[in-house]
C-alpha cells in the first residue's frame, strides 16, 4: 500500500528540520540551532499537520535521520521521532543523513558532514545511489584522489570548500540544507515497501564511537 502522508526529521547537522509530505506536497521548518533542538521538533511536526489538516495520529509512518552526524543531535533527532511513532502507533524508518542530502543533487555527487576534529563523515553517490560505505575520513585524504567534475554538498561541503574547489569539485548552493524534503520521498518509498520498523528498534548510525565513555571504578 502506498504510504502517501510521511513526516520526516534531521537533526544530525547544525541545521535541523522537519518536513511533512501529502500526496507528493512537501511542508517544512528549518533553523540553524546551537542548542534547545529539542524544543522545536514536536511543535513543528504538530504546526505542518495542522496546516495539513491532520493529526500525527493520521500519517503512514515517520523517516528520520539516523546518521551519521553529530552525537547529541541524532540523539534527540530519534528520540522525538521514536516518542512521537510510538504515541501514534505508526511505524518509523532510518535513513542516511548522506544520502538525503545527495539525493536532491544530481551527477556525481560528494555528501559531506562536518565530524569536527578536522575530520568529515562522507559517501559518494551517483544519482541519488551510493557508492562504497559512509566514511569518517580527513578531507585532505578523502579528496586527494578523486576525478574532477564532481558536486559536493552537505555542511561538510561548506566548512571545506577551498579543498573541494582546489579539488576541481563544486559546493552546491543549497549545501546548508538538511534536505528533510528529500528525506520525507525517501521515507515514503521506503514505507511502500514495507520497510517501516517498530520504533523501539531504532538505533542511531554513529560510524565514529562517541567521545564520552562511562566512568571506570576501581
Amino acid at each position: 500500500m502506498s504510504a502517501r502522508r510521511v513526516l520526516a526529521i534531521d537533526t544530525t547537522g547544525p541545521v535541523i528540520g522537519v518536513a511533512l509530505r501529502v500526496a507528493g506536497e512537501v511542508r517544512e521548518r528549518t533553523e540553524r540551532v546551537q542548542r534547545g533542538s529539542e524544543q522545536r521538533l514536536t511543535p513543528w511536526a504538530q504546526e505542518l499537520c495542522a496546516e495539513a489538516s491532520l493529526r500525527i495520529a493520521d500519517l503512514d509512518g515517520i523517516a528520520v535521520a539516523v546518521g551519521p552526524g553529530a552525537f547529541t543531535g541524532l540523539r534527540v533527532g530519534l528520540a522525538t521521532a521514536s516518542g512521537l511513532a510510538m504515541a501514534a502507533n505508526l511505524p518509523v524508518v532510518g535513513l542516511s543523513s548522506l544520502a538525503s542530502r545527495a539525493r536532491n543533487v544530481e551527477g556525481r555527487v560528494l555528501s559531506m558532514l562536518d565530524a569536527r576534529k578536522a575530520r568529515v563523515y562522507a559517501q559518494w553517490f551517483v544519482d541519488g545511489r551510493g557508492e562504497g560505505e559512509a566514511r569518517d575520513v580527513t578531507p585532505e585524504a578523502l579528496l586527494a584522489e578523486v576525478a574532477a567534475g564532481f558536486v559536493a554538498t552537505g555542511e561538510g561541503a561548506g566548512v571545506y570548500r577551498l579543498l573541494v574547489e582546489t579539488a576541481g569539485g563544486r559546493v552546491h548552493a543549497d549545501w546548508p540544507s538538511p534536505a528533510v524534503d528529500a528525506l520525507a520521498r525517501m521515507g515514503e518509498e521506503a514505507l511502500t515497501r514495507g520497510e517501516g520498523i517498530d520504533p523501539v528498534s531504532l538505533r542511531p548510525v554513529y560510524i565514529r564511537p562517541p567521545d564520552a565513555r562511562p566512568p571506570k571504578f576501581d
